[in-house]
């Protein structure tokens, strides 16, 4: 990332900017120009800072004193036992920093350079930030995003980026990747991370778990600073890679890659679980529910009538007063072919009404017409009906085995005049003298009713239904 250019004939440290030159981050930059990045050399900090804008071929960039060397990314491409006596100047520089209570900061590895005379320069954490923030994700994902574990802070967050690019000199590859940030913080949070050692066979032992305390792959064990500067002064002394015999570091690489595989599937498969628990709760539910509803209905197809050994009489009694308690699935035991459909979906859909209208006012806007009658039929508030039959009348015409009634009543329901909804407070009741022809036949065991013909049907008065206080505060029975 870092540049060299020449700015009033002197050598400059240049970051480029970018598509940033041209917007109003680079507002935002100048005000940030103060902020200090460190120069750490032979235990001395000196502060660093950058020192304007200046206009190249590619766009803007901002420059500061000259400082030659190679930076933190670029010492990552070399071979590890090149680039890990650089990691551990790091790690001493680092070290510098918190013994001169300098605040820790999140690395980015274009905005650390190591010097030619054995320095560490950090660009000022500040005006990195920025900067990071008007580029695209793939200049920011190996420089910083991977680096950086999102929940640590100071020196564990310092130890981690230290395990981090000592996985990446050693193994050649970043420990976490994925396609964007979210996907890269999980797999610092959760991925199984295979040791080192065993991806590079003759890689020491005690750095291969200093990495992994590092990474917190080693349960009880952390890591802090002191035991990454005294790890790498050993590490300098005696070698840090030993030979290994060619057949058993293929061995090694194989197991171990093996179980990368099975580690990356484990993730994947944890992660989709995490992300979707929800959606497939709510579908498995909804399975549940379904079959659930499924095993009522085949129960309800497969259960015996409530009718079941009901005589012809019965059965036709047994449809009339069920309308009483708007108990819709009673009256379907009673019928076959469609009879009393038109009777059976008002008692439905006035049994559905009356429920919504408990649930969001305490209280039934219908009265059972034969509780209302027992009770010497009282004036009711306004907005409450009575409904269901009285004086019921059935008469036999014939006989098994085609038995069939005249059924004679009085059928109250509520009436709303205008067609407005049953809830609104004019709604009164309806009162009618009606006739009907029902026949029956044998359904298997079963007497049902499969005909039924309206032969009469007369509108008759109503009583005055209006008072202060409701007289039935109950709900019609559930069927």
């Amino acid at each position: 990332m870092v540049q060299h250019i020449v700015e009033q004939g002197a050598a400059k440290l240049a970051v480029p900017l970018g598509s940033a030159g041209r917007s109003h981050a680079l507002a935002r930059m100048s005000g940030l120009r103060t902020s200090p990045g460190w120069h750490v050399s032979d235990e001395a900090v000196r502060e660093w800072r950058f020192e304007g804008f200046a206009r190249e071929a590619d766009g803007a960039c901002l420059f500061g004193p000259e400082v030659g060397g190679l930076t933190l990314a670029d010492a990552l491409d070399l071979p590890f036992e090149k680039a890990a006596p650089l990691l551990g100047r790091l790690a001493d520089a680092l070290g510098t920093l918190a013994e001169r209570l300098v605040p820790f900061f999140p690395l980015q590895s274009d905005a650390v350079v190591l010097d030619d005379r054995g320095g560490v320069l950090f660009l000022p954490p500040e005006v990195m930030r920025e900067v990071r923030g008007v580029r695209p994700f793939a200049e920011n994902r190996d420089t910083f995003e991977v680096l950086n574990h999102p929940d640590l802070r100071g020196e564990a967050l310092a130890s981690f980026t230290l395990g981090v690019c000592f996985y990446r000199a050693a193994v050649g590859r970043f420990p976490f990747t994925g396609a964007d940030a979210e996907e890269i913080h999980e797999q610092a949070r959760k991925l199984a991370v295979q040791p080192p050692a065993r991806l590079v066979p003759g890689l020491r032992e005690d750095a291969s778990a200093l990495v992994m305390a590092a990474l917190g792959r080693q349960r009880g064990r952390s890591a802090g600073l002191a035991d990454w500067r005294t790890g790498f002064e050993s590490w300098t002394r005696e070698r840090i890679l030993r030979p290994v015999d060619e057949n058993e570091r293929k061995r090694l690489v194989q197991e171990a890659s093996a179980r990368e595989r099975d580690a990356a599937k484990r993730f994947k498969t944890r992660t989709f679980w995490e992300k979707n628990w929800k959606i497939i709760a709510i579908a498995a539910a909804g399975t549940a529910v379904a079959g659930a509803v499924l095993g009522s209905i085949l129960s309800g197809v497969f259960a015996p009538r409530a009718t079941r050994g009901y005589p012809p009489r019965k059965v036709v009694e047994t449809f009339y007063t069920a309308i009483n308690g708007m108990n819709h699935t009673l009256m379907e035991d009673c019928v076959v072919d469609q009879a009393g459909k038109g009777e059976i979906n008002e008692a439905m859909n006035l049994y559905v009404m009356s429920r919504v209208q408990m649930g969001y006012e305490g209280k039934a806007n219908t009265v059972a017409a034969d509780q209302w009658d027992k009770a010497g039929r009282p004036q009711l508030p306004a907005g409450t009906a009575v409904y269901g039959i009285t004086n019921l009348e059935i008469t036999e015409q014939s006989g098994e085995p085609a038995p069939a009634y005249l059924v004679s009543y009085e059928k109250w329901s509520p009436d709303t005049g205008d067609g407005t909804d049953i809830g609104d407070t004019t709604i009164s009741t309806l009162r009618r003298k009606l006739v009907d022809r029902v026949s029956l036949r044998r359904d298997k065991a079963d007497w049902v009713i499969f005909r039924l013909d309206r032969l009469s049907e007369e509108t008759l008065p109503t009583p005055e239904t209006a008072a202060a206080e409701p007289v039935y505060p109950n709900a019609p029975p559930a069927p």
